[in-house]
């Protein structure tokens, strides 16, 4: 079915211009598919007690029993509450500073670790090779983000290495929010791993075409955004998991607990609708990140939210449309500070982000609306 924006999802509403998702001949796209699978044809007792069993096994190998990504978020603190609480697993927190967490992330990531007693190590690249990097990403994928996810996916990989920890666990794989071949709910849970694979799926760029766009940048520089080879990985042991394909995931009913447990608080966001004010509430360029989206791919924040409702049977499609309409597709007012930051004016950064456009959408530039400064916008470096 050819890609356009007015072709959508007949169950959840999100557009046939989605990356990675596709539409069968009912006109209901992959992730739903994949998400009946999710709803009711797991067994999540069996998938409980695996996870159970894998705990037992790295428990008390060494100083550390497990590495959790961590920025102050609602999935992170979710993970790192189960692993510690509910299977009594010693947790070292990894947190990369992207160097655009918000106050309230850090607020965050204080009540969580403290409430957990959990440790924390942080990975804080330098500013001026962060600006480099968001760059390049905007010139090679059409991202500003490609330094933070490339960090979160290397970082803990080195940092689990070197400590000799034996498990690592992120909190939800690709397959919450994309159909890629063979890392869906239909998928066995023991292929869906942090490798060379997932990196690029997540990042949208190889590492090696980044360093090569960087070769007057000193490699020794770039090494914590490279993660290590599978061999690697597989030579020390490290098991790599995604605590979503273990336990039925359901981030409304996860932020209740944290909140309940940890005091983890939540915070407005651009380009968030009313009523998600947990959702990627932790940094400043969500709001350029989900616009750079909206322009490609003819969907942003409200409709990814809106969407999930509807496969969780909590919002009708109509409403998820809404949702999507009422916040998607705002000009961010931080992106004033990002085009600053870059050295760009706007019509570079759109001419950036349409290189990258999914064939078949079309961006209408004036029809966008202004979105409102965050209360904390002060506090975005500059």
């Amino acid at each position: 079915m050819t890609a356009t924006d007015d072709v959508v999802c007949t169950r959840c509403g999100l557009p046939a211009t989605r990356r990675t998702v596709t539409l069968d001949q009912d006109t209901v796209c992959s992730v739903c598919r994949h998400h009946e699978v999710k709803h009711t044809g797991i067994d999540w007792a069996e998938r409980a007690a695996s996870l159970a069993a894998l705990a037992d096994e790295v428990r008390g190998r060494g100083q550390y029993d497990a590495v959790v990504p961590f920025g102050g978020g609602k999935d992170g603190a979710f993970v790192l509450y189960h692993l510690v609480r509910e299977l009594g697993l010693r947790c070292l927190a990894v947190t990369v500073d992207n160097r655009f967490l918000r106050p309230r992330a850090w607020g965050n990531c204080q009540a969580v670790l403290d409430g957990l007693g959990v440790d924390q190590v942080i990975y804080r690249p330098p500013m001026p090779l962060v600006k480099r990097l968001m760059r390049v990403g905007l010139d090679l994928a059409g991202t500003v983000c490609w330094h933070c996810n490339a960090a979160i996916a290397a970082v803990p990989v080195r940092t689990a290495l070197r400590l000799g920890v034996p498990l690592l666990v992120h909190a939800h794989s690709v397959a919450e929010y994309h159909s890629y071949t063979g890392r869906t709910y239909a998928d066995a849970p023991t292929g869906d791993v942090v490798d060379a694979e997932w990196y690029e799926m997540v990042t949208g760029l190889t590492f090696d075409k980044v360093a090569a766009a960087l070769s007057d940048v000193d490699p020794a520089e770039l090494e914590p955004f490279r993660l290590p080879d599978d061999a690697e990985v597989r030579a020390a042991g490290l098991r790599t998991i995604f605590l979503s394909n273990y336990l039925r995931w359901d981030e409304r009913r996860q932020v209740g607990v944290i909140e309940e447990q940890l005091g983890w608080s939540r915070d407005v966001q651009e380009g968030i609708p009313a009523g998600f004010e947990y959702e990627k509430i932790d940094c400043f360029l969500v709001g350029t990140r989900d616009y750079l989206r909206y322009i490609q791919e003819g969907y942003g924040r409200g409709a990814r939210l809106g969407a999930m409702e509807v496969r969780l049977g909590r919002m009708s499609r109509a409403e998820a449309e809404a949702l999507g309409r009422e916040t998607d597709g705002r000009r961010p007012a931080s992106l004033d500070t990002v085009l600053g930051m870059l050295a760009i004016d706007e019509e570079e950064l759109l001419d950036a982000a349409d290189a990258y456009t999914t064939p078949g959408r079309e961006f209408d530039l004036e029809s966008v609306r202004r979105g409102e400064p965050l209360p904390d916008a002060a506090a975005m470096p500059r």
